[in-house]
């Protein structure tokens, strides 16, 4: 078995970006073997493992709370924040407390904007909500000053979708879920599971949690 270079930690041979870490481990391109056509399965051992995730809600006083599950009720991490802190700051965190990545708002922008970091304090990207648009609402990813991640829908309702170069690599849904004030997260590209989950996150924050507020930064 091989081992990631960023986190030093055994991985899969098949693994193009590191379950404990996120960063991308480069096997895929140096494996021999064609890549399959199929989706690897929606199980996994960790939270950056999982295909189909589900996301609930949580209010717990002043902090702004998320548990991920996957879709047979099995924990595997949460996002945690303070309501009252400015700008915004977001931890998520696998089963043993572990940190797995951070968002932080930032505090003067013309756009709505978070900034996501890896465990080590690394920046990962950020994401920024488009100011006007005709119809509907968007946001996008950028990683080094190019834009990586495109995110459209209804994300009040929890529709919306994750493309990269117009194909879809994710999307929040209510598909399978029945349980008020959670919802589901399904990634079917290969993309770092950080930036999909911090996007949801900060979303989530901006469009629901702070809907009542005036327009200003995260």
């Amino acid at each position: 078995m091989p081992y990631c270079q960023s986190c030093g930690k055994e991985i899969a041979s098949s693994a193009s970006f590191c379950p404990y870490c996120g960063n991308q481990t480069g096997l895929a391109q140096q494996s021999t073997v064609p890549p399959q056509p199929s989706m690897p399965p929606s199980s996994g051992s960790s939270l950056l493992e999982l295909n189909d995730i589900v996301m609930k809600k949580k209010i717990l006083s002043m902090r702004e709370h998320y548990d991920f599950e996957d879709t047979q009720g099995n924990k595997f991490g949460e996002g945690d924040g303070n309501f009252f802190q400015f700008p915004a700051k977001f931890q998520v965190l696998d089963n043993s407390k572990t940190l797995l990545f951070s968002l932080e708002g930032k505090l003067i922008s013309i756009r709505r904007q978070f900034n996501f970091f890896d465990a080590q304090g690394n920046p990962l990207g950020q994401i920024k909500k488009k100011l006007m648009k005709l119809i509907g609402q968007e946001y996008w990813v950028e990683q080094n000053g190019v834009e990586s991640l495109r995110i459209h829908g209804n994300f009040v309702e929890h529709d919306y979708l994750f493309e990269v170069n117009k194909e879809p690599v994710a999307q929040v849904h209510k598909k399978w879920i029945a349980i008020r004030d959670s919802f589901g997260i399904s990634i079917t590209g290969d993309i770092d599971r950080r930036l999909v989950l911090g996007s949801v996150i900060a979303i989530e924050h901006e469009e629901v949690s702070e809907k009542n507020k005036h327009s200003g930064p995260f």
